[in-house]
């Protein structure tokens, strides 16, 4: 059974934006009913497809267990400077979660719907977004890194499990790296779709273009009025306690700079892991990959899916893919998330 959506394109591919890890970059884009602004790339909540049970495919799917509140948590990193972070669960087993580029951490609430209150979730915006305090210089790996490093140590734990979505892939990988030289133990990593320096796609002029085009559009369209109405519609599939927030995250000016700053670094970002590759991972590690293209191509999808599956191949890790979902796979199966990290906390 086909179940009916408003499937929402850009000019751009849409695998070169998840190949990318692009932000909301807002352009003009084609629906089947004629011409509208979409959001692409990292918060796709537009394109979205929940799972569904087998009686209806087309319901909604609600979460399977009974879960927690959420909570709002002020972390402060190395600098003095604040985090605005959401927590969920009381246990001792800690998941922090990193969103992508241009997404907030209320961009995680379908996969915190779904994690048990022995698991203390906390998913945090990074600086500029939402309520986390704006900051100057490069906004590169090392210093996002940096901020869930902070995030990591002001919660205690036992077991520590680091997830990454998109860009927040490499951040993930960078940060469990260096917890691994203080001697820091990880349970697991999991990486949801991330941007992958194994991929050649996102070392095209095309994407490299595309980066640059969103760090001159977002701010305009914040000026303009136009970025807030845009998310809103952008984030209509998450659970309806989170959704505001998850929108009003990204809307502003002082978001739509911290996104600019981030794309700015990320190309090069991808370079440097290419030209000297890291050491494994510590701890158990998995990689899902969304299958679907989206409409934009079963190529460039499979490209991207290839290297997701080299990436877990090196690390001697778990390869799932992500068949009903395509980049946002947090959207379209969080239960496939939330039952990851649940396996590799174990």
């Amino acid at each position: 059974m086909t179940c009916p959506r408003n499937r929402m394109t850009s000019f751009f591919p849409a695998e070169l934006n998840a190949a990318s890890g692009l932000s909301p970059l807002l352009v003009p884009g084609r629906t089947d009913d004629g011409w509208s602004a979409v959001v692409p790339g990292g918060s796709r909540w537009h394109d979205r497809r929940m799972e569904a049970d087998a009686a209806d495919p087309c319901a909604p799917h609600p979460p399977t267990r009974e879960t927690g509140q959420v909570r709002s948590l002020t972390v402060r990193a190395a600098d003095g400077r604040s985090l605005h972070a959401l927590t969920q669960g009381e246990g001792d087993h800690l998941v922090v979660l990193e969103a992508g580029l241009g997404a907030g951490g209320a961009s995680w609430a379908g996969v915190l719907d779904l994690l048990g209150p022995e698991v203390r979730a906390v998913a945090y915006d990074r600086a500029g977004y939402g309520g986390s305090d704006r900051v100057r210089g490069p906004r590169d790996l090392a210093a996002l890194s940096a901020d869930l490093l902070a995030v990591v140590d002001a919660v205690p734990d036992d077991r520590l499990v680091l997830v990454g979505h998109s860009w927040g892939g490499p951040i993930v990988r960078h940060a469990a790296q260096q917890l691994a030289d203080r001697g820091r133990e990880v349970r697991g990593v999991l990486l949801v779709d991330p941007a992958e320096e194994l991929a050649d796609l996102y070392f095209t002029p095309l994407a490299r273009g595309m980066n640059r085009a969103q760090g001159v559009a977002l701010p305009v369209l914040a000026r303009l009025g136009l970025l807030a109405p845009l998310q809103r519609a952008a984030v209509s599939g998450l659970p309806e306690a989170l959704r505001a927030e998850a929108a009003a995250s990204v809307s502003t000016l002082g978001a739509a700079f911290a996104v600019a700053e981030e794309s700015r670094h990320m190309t090069r970002g991808l370079q440097s892991l290419r030209l000297d590759p890291p050491p494994p991972l510590p701890g158990a590690v998995s990689v899902i990959s969304g299958r679907r293209p989206e409409g934009l191509g079963r190529r460039m999808r499979d490209e991207l899916t290839a290297a997701h599956r080299a990436r877990a191949d090196r690390e001697l890790g778990r390869f799932l893919p992500a068949e009903q979902s395509g980049h946002v796979v947090g959207a379209s199966q969080p239960e496939l998330i939330a039952g990851e990290i649940e396996r590799l906390l174990r």
